[in-house]
């Protein structure tokens, strides 16, 4: 039985196709206008609004709340950049 899996196993890592990470643009341009969103107007007042929950969970006592809201205001500015660089492979 384990012989047999490890067998289907190797059959199928050699069977199967490379893969280039980012070489499709069937979406690039709601990436792009997402992206643009995200470093904009639209990514400042999400951090913005984060942020200022963040500081209204501090101050009743839930300093969590306050992690999370500097998370969500740091990913909003930070995670465009991040995320196409690991998609396509490019370190």
């Amino acid at each position: 039985m384990r012989k047999s899996m490890l067998f289907a196993a190797a059959m199928l890592v050699m069977a199967s196709a490379s893969a280039f990470a980012g070489a499709d643009a069937t979406f690039a341009p709601l990436v792009v206008t997402v992206t643009g969103w995200l470093q904009g107007s639209l990514g400042t007042l999400m951090a913005l609004f984060a942020a200022l929950m963040g500081v209204g969970s501090a101050i009743r006592g839930n300093w969590i709340g306050l992690a999370a809201g500097v998370g969500v205001a740091m990913g909003a500015f930070y995670l465009p950049n991040i995320i196409p660089t690991i998609t396509t492979g490019l370190m």
